[in-house]
């Protein structure tokens, strides 16, 4: 039996909702509050929020706007951006936010895993790991995918457990919003690596994506960004999701 999650993962630049191809190529999609609330009556199972310019410009994610966000919607928060201390983590858990995403901020400080862990819960705090191809193998990137570390993928995993990570968001940067399925050789062999969940992340344009992924690996959630905001060929700016029956009688299919 899987408990699947279908999660859409929302990215903001200078304010607004924008949506790119391999972290690159961020094009103007709309007002994230209008597309948070969407998701919300839509009765997504979470939402993911990141900034993406936060760390660039090393400043924190805008409380205000989480605040007033929190004020609306109905479903769990994931929020990410610019986060490197615990009292950034307070002040969102805070304003009601369920989890914190950290990336780039444990290249150098994994130790801040293990702080917010025994504050605030393991269940609190979600890492996001960024991966390429690299010959037969997977590389871990940082920083928006522009700085590749020397870290051994697994490795990094298992250190990132044994920190208080309750959740690992794994995205592959070569398929990050193209909308040709999901990398399954890519989760295939983390099926039995980790006692917390792995979300894959990466690749998806359709509902069969996301069941080839749950059929294929024992992956139970799965995260899109591109295919919740646009809709066809031509990318035509749509805020989406699957409907209430849909979303029933995918989670079923997986209960028995």
């Amino acid at each position: 039996m899987k408990l699947i999650r279908i999660i859409p993962s929302l990215l903001i630049k200078s304010g607004f909702l924008v949506k790119g191809e391999q972290f690159k190529n961020h094009n103007y999609i709309g007002d994230i509050y209008n597309a948070v609330k969407i998701f919300s009556e839509k009765g997504a199972h979470e939402i993911i929020l990141l900034d993406i310019e936060s760390r660039s410009y090393k400043k924190f994610i805008d409380l205000n706007l989480i605040k007033k966000i929190k004020n609306e919607i109905f479903v769990p928060l994931t929020v990410g951006g610019g986060i490197d201390d615990i009292d950034q983590v307070s002040a969102l858990i805070h304003e009601g936010v369920e989890k914190v995403c950290l990336n780039s901020a444990l290249k150098d400080n994994r130790k801040i895993l293990s702080k917010i862990s025994n504050k605030f819960g393991s269940q609190s705090v979600v890492v996001c790991v960024d991966v390429k191809k690299d010959g037969n193998d997977y590389s871990v990137w940082f920083d928006n995918g522009k700085n590749k570390s020397n870290y051994s993928l697994k490795e990094y995993l298992k250190s990132l457990e044994n920190e208080g990570a309750g959740e690992v968001i794994l995205t592959s940067i070569d398929n990050e919003g193209l909308r040709n399925g999901f990398d399954i050789k890519l989760y295939k062999q983390f099926d039995n690596l980790l006692t917390i969940p792995i979300i894959a992340q990466g690749g998806a344009g359709q509902i069969s994506d996301f069941t080839k992924l749950f059929d294929e690996t024992a992956i139970c959630a799965a995260i899109s960004g591109a295919s919740f905001v646009y809709y066809g060929p031509r990318k035509a700016v749509l805020i989406n999701y699957p409907n209430k029956e849909k979303l029933e009688e995918l989670m079923r299919s997986y209960e028995t």
